[in-house]
């Protein structure tokens, strides 16, 4: 397992330098002048060349990825050029709103999903299973967006249930704080679980139909712990891997939603630094939700050692 961890650490520390390289290169892609939007229309020409010496704007791009890739490393990824405030404060601020909108959203996507992907393999090719089926394609189908705009219209302006839009911190109000979150998680929770739903349902068929699994009925146990102690835990090993790729989605900020909601998280930050032209936002960010992915992925191989022994034993036997 030690051995197994440093490889796929060794991995994702390459992953990442490439990926900021990528990032990096793409941002200095991004037409408009930084200095121009910092020092605004009027700027005078000597105050924009103030501006890109102050900011490093002028040095090679060799040099400046060098220096930002240095100071990233010890946790500085620099000044906002329109706010002048620092990057890691600023991310830091809306980190925890993005975490807890994926949290709840993968709770109910796990809440919806996981079960009904079990009921409709159990119940394969009855109305049960073809019901299932038709709602996780609606799921996928209809655009977060809409949703969440028909979602407003209705529990929001005609019941009056929720609040429309808007942000509370936990530590103000705990109950405004999920009166606030409920619509926005539903959003992207049911897109996830229309996913996840699909996916369990194949993989439960699958083992189902295993050896193990028709040897542990033929010994008389109940259909319920069959399906429950046997079968679901190696059928989980695909749902683990989609869930995985989806968390990092959900961590990167549903630019949508929020924007929809009205909610200061990754995705409202990340399409306000583009329109700015601040380069250092947009790096942060992008770095930051790149190494969430690694991360989760990262988390994601440890927890199939733990689904299922066998996949850590061959590793093993592979790594020696």
């Amino acid at each position: 397992m030690f051995e197994f961890l440093v490889r796929r650490a060794f991995v994702s520390g390459i992953t990442l330098v490439i990926i900021s390289v990528i990032v990096f290169a793409g941002v200095r892609m991004i037409p408009g002048d930084p200095a121009r939007v910092l020092g605004g229309t009027d700027a005078d020409p000597a105050g924009l060349e103030e501006i890109r010496e102050k900011y490093g704007l002028k040095d090679p791009l060799p040099v400046q990825y060098l220096r930002w890739l240095r100071l990233a490393v010890q946790g500085d990824l620099g000044e906002s050029i329109r706010t002048r405030q620092s990057v890691a404060w600023t991310v830091a601020k809306k980190l925890p709103i993005t975490i807890e909108l994926a949290g709840f959203s993968l709770l109910i996507a796990l809440a919806i999903a996981i079960p009904a992907g079990v009921f409709a393999a159990v119940r394969r090719n009855t109305v049960w299973d073809v019901l299932a089926s038709g709602v996780s394609l609606c799921g996928v189908s209809i655009p977060n967006f809409w949703l969440g705009i028909m979602l407003i219209l209705l529990i929001s302006v005609r019941l009056g249930w929720l609040p429309a839009s808007g942000f509370v911190p936990p530590t103000e109000s705990l109950l405004d704080n999920v009166r606030r979150m409920l619509m926005p998680a539903f959003v992207l929770g049911t897109g996830l679980a229309a996913v996840l739903m699909r996916q369990t349902r194949n993989a439960m068929i699958e083992v189902l139909s295993a050896d193990y699994v028709r040897t542990a009925r033929s010994k008389g146990l109940a259909g319920g712990t069959v399906v429950i102690r046997h079968a679901l835990r190696n059928g989980l090993i695909p749902v683990v891997t989609i869930l995985g790729l989806q968390m990092g989605a959900l961590m990167g900020g549903a630019v949508v939603t929020e924007q929809i909601f009205v909610l200061p998280g990754f995705g409202r930050l990340i399409v306000e630094a583009v329109f700015t032209r601040d380069y250092p936002i947009v790096q942060g960010v992008v770095l930051i939700t790149a190494s969430s992915y690694v991360l989760i992925n990262l988390l994601v191989d440890v927890s199939y050692t733990l689904l299922n022994p066998r996949i850590r034993i061959r590793g093993t036997a592979d790594g020696g």
